[in-house]
């Protein structure tokens, strides 16, 4: 049993779960309000398309903020308690080596110690896995829940403005180029954030 394989084996792990939800913490930067076609405006675009800039909507949106915060809370903790196991079993495998460099157990006793260090290690691993399947699935709902908020209200625009699609943008998509005029971005921002803050008073 190397100890420097378990410690490198639980420095792998937390980078993962890192990148687990590094997208999801981290968004894209958010678009200069500057920009063409990004100024909330009264006199909203008529006509059957309009669309979005997903990665500014998302980046802008309250919800996909407090869902990040809760994702990095919930990371954190994950990361102290396999820390603190990784400590433990650290004290216990030092001691062990001691014992065994002093003479001070017998050649059973060394065995069962060994054989329950392993057990350890092992338990150790299986909850890294565990975490790593926890944190990818908490992150996929996050996702899923704030991407299903933007479509439900971009529907409720149906039935205000008769748009009869509404498309999403993003660097490198499938939309190559549309008209600043169609651009919807900022008015959709502000009426998910509005939205959402009136359902957290509720």
């Amino acid at each position: 049993m190397k100890k420097s394989s378990l410690i490198i084996n639980v420095v792998l792990v937390v980078a993962v779960a890192v990148l687990y939800v590094l997208h999801f913490v981290n968004p894209s930067p958010k678009a200069d309000s500057s920009e063409a076609g990004m100024e909330v405006s009264s006199a909203l675009p008529t006509g059957g398309i309009v669309y979005i800039d997903i990665d500014s909507v998302i980046s802008n949106y309250n919800m996909s903020a407090d869902v990040t915060a809760d994702l990095q809370n919930t990371l954190n903790t994950k990361e102290a308690q396999l820390q603190s196991k990784q400590r433990s079993f650290e004290r216990n495998y030092t001691d062990f080596q001691n014992k065994i460099n002093k003479g001070l157990v017998t050649r059973s006793e060394a065995a069962e110690i060994e054989q329950s260090l392993q057990f350890e290690q092992q338990t150790l691993m299986q909850l890294q896995q565990q975490m790593q399947y926890e944190l990818a699935e908490q992150e996929a709902v996050a996702q899923r829940k704030v991407l299903n908020s933007i479509m439900e209200y971009l529907k409720s625009l149906e039935n205000e403005q008769e748009y009869q699609f509404v498309l999403g943008t993003s660097f490198g998509g499938s939309v190559l180029y549309a008209n600043d005029n169609l651009n919807i971005t900022k008015n959709v921002i502000k009426g998910l954030n509005a939205e959402y803050e009136e359902s957290k008073e509720e």
